[in-house]
């Protein structure tokens, strides 16, 4: 692989489908961006009955999810999403992030591979992914 320089250097997520649940549009936008960066794939849901679909309907790799979503909240998104059998998406890794630490402490949490609060480190985001899916190969993007 060629040098880079510092910084350049981003995971390699090719051939990934990441589900991005946030119901906040800039946000969303973001972690879409950050992520498509890497390589990867993303689709996107603004609440947790599309998430649903997404996960009943697509081989997901990943999800990350905001807790604090209107109507059903992000923490019985993963209650679901751990019930059901593994081939049905149960054993899917999921983030979960929060600006509301005080709402949804991780230690009353359950499901989640990761837990970040808002603001997000993107690094310390990217690298996380990259080790929980086994991921630790960089990509070179020209002209970064």
């Amino acid at each position: 692989m060629t040098p880079t320089a510092p910084g350049s250097d981003l995971p390699d997520f090719s051939g990934l489908l990441v589900l991005v649940v946030e119901d906040d549009t800039d946000s969303r936008e973001f972690l879409r961006t950050v992520i498509e960066r890497c390589g990867a794939r993303v689709i996107e849901a603004d609440n947790v009955p599309t998430a649903r679909q997404y996960v009943e309907t697509l081989k997901v790799d990943l999800i990350i999810t905001d807790l604090a979503l209107p109507g059903e909240d992000g923490a019985r998104f993963l209650k679901w999403l751990r019930a059901q059998p593994a081939e049905k998406g149960g054993a899917i890794p999921a983030i979960a992030v929060t600006a509301y630490y005080e709402s949804y402490p991780p230690t009353q949490l359950s499901g989640w591979a990761a837990y970040f609060q808002k603001p997000l480190q993107i690094e310390q985001l990217l690298d996380t992914i990259a080790a929980i899916l086994g991921r630790g190969g960089k990509m070179h993007r020209e002209g970064q």
